[in-house]
């Protein structure tokens, strides 16, 4: 049994008051008349006035003691644990990068939470769930210290994202009656939905780390570019170095003003195009921006095959394309992407990338098209411009029943795009390059470098870049129904995990920051370095403490304890107890007992 207003045990401090005065006598009045046999018989009284005697027992005396305490039992409202009383309580963790600053706080209020809410007489029901509701659930079951054990396996790793839908599936589990708890690091501008109690246990912390890098070439030379930011409203100072291939540069001290971003800059040394480089801050409270891994971008090289025959219109058609970054001229063999002006003097197979315009009209110059030129929706042209583009009439690419056109002029169509059977991408214009002004808009640029992107996509080939941390990879593999699967390694701590291949599209960039590599049976296919590069997540200054934990101590007690269902009766009983004090102590009546005037 426990009380909902313990407070209210001090009104037995009533008992003692009663009694004192109880002990307490009045002193007697002294009536004088003229008979004595009219005198009352009278209780006993003290004759000195007020003082203590001897506690005589009367009704009034009890009728009071009782008021005194059933009015204590109905103010501190005793409650009883219910039969089978179950208490549901589920904690979802905040999975923000920046609890990483708070790890040790967070662990502390699942304790203080479970001590303050578990009752040691009840059956507890007790979840434990992250924010990432692509993880499975941390904990769910009766035992607070195997719950507490488990926090071991939250890893706050995730950028500004929505807390409903964890929200959602913890209410879900600890049902209509039971607490649910979201522990975070900072205060959320609208109160958490499904009821919700918030738990911030975050505070104002300074923090300097990385905040992004680029690479550019400059005369061959590979240059580094990395943001250094300040994210306090005080200066600090740093200290940083680089360190590439087991070599590592002098530490060199910084001083960043307040919300001051600076960019440091510097060539790849020798080996670092192999081995990467690593610039590292000496550690503070947030030590995911404290390194920051960079490797040489190398994307994947497409091989071209233009036409030779310069009266076809194969001179503008290399002018074209010579513009795309990553391109090399090749043999019709070895391309991954075949130029063609139709009809080819070899034949386009159905496995071949390929990019197809039509042959120049010959003799007398044929009338421009007419009609509105509409582009379909797809991603190759999405947000292009075609209005200004002028087409004379000619021959149209044998068209097949799989192309999709992207571009029709009237009931003509200008560009289509077909996908074969054997997963080729091919790109027909259905005009003639050189008499139109096609090679003068930029639309077409466009379109001609997203085909080729999405040909080096699929291409399968090694591939090295710089990542945020998480980030999802795109991977170019084999897809037999038999192929092998990936494998993702990580260099620190050394690790590797096998993805099967029809989950490849889940495969992302490791949560801490370090070099990795993404092999298929024993074939290098990406080497890649992860960064933290998440500006919000960084930046502590937001970060306050609060708790609520009574409201949802007062709601935990309500379910699993009940009041006692006699509470009315007491209180009649009550108020007939003041009915009966009053009637029993109330003064007898005085009469009158001066003698009558006699007549003379």
């Amino acid at each position: 049994m426990s009380f909902s207003s313990p407070a209210a045990l001090w009104c037995l401090l009533g008992i003692p008051a009663v009694l004192a005065i109880h002990f307490l006598q009045r002193r007697s009045r002294r009536e004088v008349i003229t008979t004595l046999f009219l005198l009352q018989q009278m209780r006993r009284e003290s004759e000195t006035g007020n003082r203590i005697e001897r506690l005589r027992p009367s009704i009034p005396l009890w009728l009071q003691l009782i008021m005194v305490l059933l009015f204590t039992w109905l103010l501190a409202g005793p409650r009883w644990m219910k039969k089978e009383a179950v208490q549901r309580i589920a904690i979802v963790m905040d999975s923000s990068a920046s609890m990483q600053a708070f790890r040790a706080q967070a662990e502390e209020a699942v304790r203080t939470t479970l001590v303050t809410l578990a009752g040691p007489l009840t059956r507890a029901e007790l979840t434990l769930l992250s924010s990432d509701i692509t993880q499975p659930t941390l904990y769910h079951g009766a035992s607070a210290a195997d719950m507490q054990s488990t926090l071991t396996q939250w890893q706050p790793l995730l950028g500004v994202h929505d807390f409903t839908p964890a929200l959602r599936t913890a209410r879900n589990l600890a049902g209509d009656k039971g607490s649910v708890l979201l522990v975070t690091d900072h205060l959320l501008e609208n109160k958490p939905p499904f009821e919700a109690v918030l738990f911030s246990v975050g505070a104002e912390t300074s923090n300097v780390g990385w905040a992004g890098v680029t690479v550019e070439e400059k005369d061959g030379q590979a240059i580094w570019r990395a943001l250094l930011r300040n994210y306090s409203s005080q200066p600090r100072q740093r200290a940083w170095q680089a360190g590439s291939a087991g070599r590592q540069s002098a530490w060199t001290q910084l001083t960043l003003g307040p919300q001051e971003t600076r960019v440091l800059s510097g060539p790849f040394p020798d080996g670092a195009d192999k081995e990467g480089l690593k610039l590292t801050l000496k550690p503070d409270a947030f030590t995911l921006d404290d390194e920051l891994p960079v490797l040489r971008p190398q994307p994947k090289q497409l091989g071209l095959h233009l036409p030779i025959n310069r009266d076809d219109g194969s001179a503008e058609l290399g002018e074209l394309f010579d513009k795309f970054a990553d391109t090399q001229l090749v043999s019709a063999a070895g391309a991954d992407v075949r130029v063609i002006v139709w009809p080819p003097s070899i034949a386009l197979g159905t496995d071949q990338h390929a990019c197809v315009f039509a042959s120049p009209n010959q003799g007398e110059k044929a009338a421009w098209l007419r009609g509105q030129i509409v582009g379909e929706t797809h991603p190759l042209t999405e947000g292009l411009n075609w209005q200004s583009l002028l087409v004379r009439e000619g021959m149209i690419v044998p068209r097949d029943d799989r192309d999709r056109v992207l571009l029709w002029q009237g009931e003509r169509p200008l560009i289509s795009l077909r996908r074969t059977q054997a997963g080729a991408s091919q790109l027909f214009c259905h005009f003639d390059l050189i008499t139109s002004n096609a090679r003068k808009l930029p639309a077409l640029a466009v379109l001609l470098h997203r085909f080729l992107q999405q040909v080096r996509h699929e291409k399968i080939a090694l591939e090295i870049g710089n990542f945020d941390l998480r980030q999802r990879l795109v991977v170019a593999h084999a897809q037999a129904e038999k192929a092998a699967p990936l494998t993702l390694i990580t260099h620190a701590p050394p690790d590797s995990v096998e993805i099967p291949v029809a989950q490849a599209h889940l495969l992302r960039a490791p949560a801490q920051p370090g070099f990795f590599e993404v092999r298929q049976a024993g074939t290098l296919l990406l080497r890649g370095a992860a960064h933290f590069a998440d500006a919000r997540e960084a930046d502590l200054s937001a970060a306050k403490p609060f708790q609520d934990l009574a409201s949802l101590k007062t709601t935990q007690t309500g379910t699993a304890m009940e009041s006692d269902p006699n509470w009315r009766l007491w209180l009649l009983i009550l108020l007939a107890a003041m009915l009966g004090s009053w009637w029993w102590g109330r003064a007898p009546i005085q009469k009158d007992l001066t003698p009558a005037p006699q007549a003379a």
